[in-house]
């Protein structure tokens, strides 16, 4: 008792009393909770940060069931067995990571339409690379061959189509959508865009003329098994109405997109009529074989 009372006289301030401060330095346990209540601390604001991160997450990935009217239609040409169930949908932010054309050819096999069983031998070729863009020839080794403009802000847009059936090149002003840099899932844009119809044997020469209104929708996210595998893939909707020369047109267009991978499965719902001259229906569906080699 006389040490401890030699060791606070020491510590007696001019006035005669004790500092607070080293009064507190001597009570048993105040340090002990003083540190508790720094821990304790410590551990709310680690709880709130995850808490928002997990609600950030949360408003970023939403769980969208597929449509009754899409599944149909989807079921329709690449069987039940193709399209599985809804998983969190992510926002498009990386557009380069789910079109993959720098990994190079890819093989789909038709699973609906006039040619089914057939191989579609895809070639992705980088045509031009800049510094803000990069311009590509997507052949699909039959009918169609895309130009593709890979944009500075992340969108992939299509500029033109060579259609080999037809005989002819196709130009969209403005460009068509291909896949959007930052669209949340349910998400949907509008364009319109003027069709201009070139002879391939004769490029100078215009034939036809149009205006083309598409929707362009993120359906969701969805489990996917095709013959290359199973994947976690993104759907793309795009549907298609409008007018070039004498014939209307009509088109839905279903894509399936897995990071890392490319597309994994697409299907194609086009009609095509003008009054009294004729009347076209195309109608394909075709999955991913195997995965492209990167």
């Amino acid at each position: 008792m006389k040490k401890v009372s030699m060791n606070c006289n020491q510590r007696r301030a001019k006035d005669g009393r004790i500092h607070h401060q080293e009064f507190l330095a001597y009570q048993p346990g105040v340090n002990s909770m003083k540190t508790m209540i720094q821990w304790s601390s410590l551990f709310v604001f680690m709880i709130l940060m995850l808490l928002g991160n997990f609600t950030h997450s949360a408003e970023n990935s939403l769980l969208i069931p597929l449509g009754e009217k899409d599944r149909l239609a989807i079921e329709k040409y690449l069987g039940k067995e193709v399209v599985g169930q809804a998983i969190p949908a992510p926002a498009l932010v990386d557009t380069n990571r789910y079109l993959n054309l720098s990994a190079g050819n890819r093989n789909y096999r038709l699973v609906s339409g006039p040619d089914t069983g057939n191989i579609e031998h895809h070639r992705p070729t980088m045509l031009k690379q800049e510094a803000n863009k990069t311009t590509w020839r997507y052949d699909t080794g039959a009918r169609f061959i895309y130009y593709i403009l890979g944009k500075e802000d992340g969108n992939y847009v299509v500029t033109g189509v060579t259609d080999n059936e037809e005989g002819v090149f196709i130009q969209y002003s403005p460009n068509k959508p291909f896949m959007l840099q930052g669209l949340a899932p349910g998400e949907q844009r509008n364009i319109q865009t003027e069709m201009k119809v070139f002879e391939l044997s004769n490029p100078d020469k215009q034939i036809h003329t149009g205006i083309l209104d598409i929707g362009y929708r993120y359906l969701g996210a969805y489990k996917v098994t095709v013959p290359a595998g199973s994947f976690d893939a993104v759907l793309i909707k795009w549907t298609f109405n409008g007018k070039v020369g004498p014939a209307s047109l009509n088109d839905t267009q279903y894509r399936f997109f897995a990071a890392d991978v490319g597309m994994i499965a697409a299907i194609e719902q086009m009609k095509v009529s003008a009054t009294l001259l004729y009347n076209k229906q195309r109608k394909i569906a075709k999955v991913l074989v195997d995965k492209p080699k990167s």
